[in-house]
């Protein structure tokens, strides 16, 4: 998606809070696609030396300065562990807000935050991106049309090396590994469970096996293998900070055939009995990596922002990203997973 190179009707406020890795990228795209918006950077863990980073106007030094600043829209990229102390006081005044996944580090951290969400007269969203990946929406159109007939198993995985994701950076530092901030591959992975019940719905047990296999030096688990039982199939997610090659891949087996898809080539594949050898599925592609989240943004900046020009067709219309709700769910995925792992029992869930 070309981002926009002129003004939108109207020049909005834009508080960015935490500048991390994802939060430097949610900078630059929303500085692209509002070129004439006012940027502050509420940067809570960085000393108050007056600089102002890259693609900003201001930096705003604390909580009474970023709710001084007025902000017509805010965008969370802080750790998990703080995510809901950092929005709260936006969802009170009714502020749209952008919140990175995953909602938050555990469930028991949420309160009354889901209902205030729901309360607001702001447009809320949580940034599980491969939403907004097309591979993923023409799998879910082929569910819809009975291509594979009914769905028996399927199997979700990705899996990258951790040291080998934020390049330059010390992974030992990072949120992914720490528990106290939120890390771990079920809650740093958790875009696979989002997508899988996205795909087939809600479970109603789960089994789960999470542990740390490496010499990592980190204090969570580096996978996870976690089983979602349903009344008429069985998905299985695959989660881990290990392979050495990136990997993003789900396999739906169904009573007409099996489909095949990497998610990082953006390719799928059907098998059946009339092509036992597989044939390739259409599905669009997109131009490049940061794509996908400038299309997250131009949605979310569509909904959030009066007098937005959305640049993407896509985003007029669309009904697929996540809301507070389905995040919530996500989070009680994750949680009883955790337990379902730490006691070796099934755990059941209500909807």
């Amino acid at each position: 998606m070309k981002p926009s190179s002129g003004p939108t009707s109207t020049s909005p406020r834009i508080l960015c809070i935490s500048l991390g890795s994802i939060g430097k990228r949610h900078l630059r795209n929303a500085r692209a696609l509002l070129p004439q918006a006012r940027i502050a950077v509420w940067r809570q863990h960085t000393a108050a030396d007056g600089a102002v980073p890259e693609g900003a106007d201001e930096v705003a030094g604390s909580l009474q300065a970023a709710l001084d600043f007025a902000p017509d829209a805010v965008l969370v990229s802080s750790p998990a562990s703080e995510h809901i102390a950092n929005a709260r006081p936006f969802a009170q005044r009714h502020v749209p807000m952008f919140l990175e996944k995953p909602l938050a580090a555990r469930g028991s951290d949420l309160g009354d935050f889901p209902a205030l969400c729901r309360d607001s007269r702001g447009f809320t969203m949580v940034g599980y991106v491969l939403r907004f990946l097309p591979a993923l929406h023409a799998i879910r159109q082929h569910l819809a049309d009975d291509l594979l007939g009914q769905v028996h198993t399927a199997r979700v995985e990705v899996g990258q090396y951790l040291p080998d994701w934020r390049p330059g950076s010390d992974y030992r530092e990072g949120v992914s590994g720490q528990d106290k901030l939120g890390g771990g591959a079920l809650l740093e992975l958790s875009h696979e469970i989002d997508y899988a019940t996205w795909l087939f719905g809600w479970p109603q047990s789960l089994q789960c096996s999470r542990a740390r296999l490496s010499p990592l030096e980190i204090d969570v688990e580096d996978s996870a293998h976690l089983l979602l039982e349903y009344a008429d199939k069985r998905v299985s997610v695959q989660l881990d900070f290990l392979q050495r090659v990136a990997n993003m891949a789900v396999q739906i087996v169904g009573s007409k055939g099996t489909l095949a898809a990497d998610l990082i080539k953006e390719e799928l594949r059907l098998v059946t009995p009339e092509h036992p050898e597989g044939r390739a599925l259409e599905a669009p592609k997109l131009p490049n990596g940061n794509d996908i989240y400038l299309r997250q943004f131009d949605f979310f900046f569509s909904k959030a922002l009066p007098g937005y020009q959305a640049v993407c067709p896509q985003s007029t219309g669309f009904t697929g990203w996540a809301d507070v709700d389905s995040a919530q769910k996500v989070l009680q995925i994750v949680d009883l997973a955790k337990h379902a792992s730490d006691t070796g029992t099934r755990q059941e869930l209500h909807p």
